[in-house]
């Protein structure tokens, strides 16, 4: 009777893990993206509880190094992340030199300023093949201008867009 318990417990275990690799295979961070943008919004200085600690681990990763009420403040606002890579890219000859110049291209509306577009990019020395970007709507810009509405990232080599993430309500 045990045995036969412990041989079905094992084939459950079994399944369980195939499934669950299956089921992260197919997750974003594994596919190949020539670009990615992951958003965090940091609302209040206070600290989420224990039952939440993804959320808890980025706000205190974004108020780390504050010590007082008003530096805590200045880091409320929005967070972006823009990784990126040009590795496996169909476009882009993989024997090439790497000899064109990379830009990131971060557009958005923000609440104050209505249907007008703001522009920040970030450019690559030559030969850079993947990176990060961090843009942050924090503090004074913040404060002043709101929140973003919409956004638009271009990952650009040599001139030529290779890959273009956009949030659900930028207008084309």
């Amino acid at each position: 009777m045990l045995k036969r318990f412990f041989t079905s417990a094992y084939i459950s275990l079994g399944a369980m893990v195939t499934i669950l690799s299956l089921s992260l295979s197919a997750g974003c961070s594994t596919q190949n993206q020539n670009l990615c943008v992951d958003k965090f919004t940091l609302r209040s200085i206070k600290i989420e509880g224990n039952d939440v600690a993804m959320v808890r681990g980025d706000q205190q990763k974004r108020l780390y190094g504050a010590v007082s009420i008003a530096e805590h403040k200045e880091r409320i606002g929005q967070y972006y992340l823009l990784r990126w890579n040009l590795y496996n890219q169909p476009n882009i000859n993989p024997d090439s030199q790497w000899d064109r110049p990379v830009q990131l291209v971060f557009r958005y509306k923000q609440t104050a300023t209505g249907s007008d577009i703001k522009t920040k990019s970030k450019t690559y020395p030559l030969g850079t093949k993947q990176g990060k970007w961090a843009f942050n709507n924090i503090g004074k810009d913040y404060a002043t201008g709101g929140r973003l509405l919409a956004w638009r990232a271009d990952l650009i080599y040599g001139g030529q867009i290779i890959s273009t993430k956009e949030s659900y309500l930028w207008s084309k």
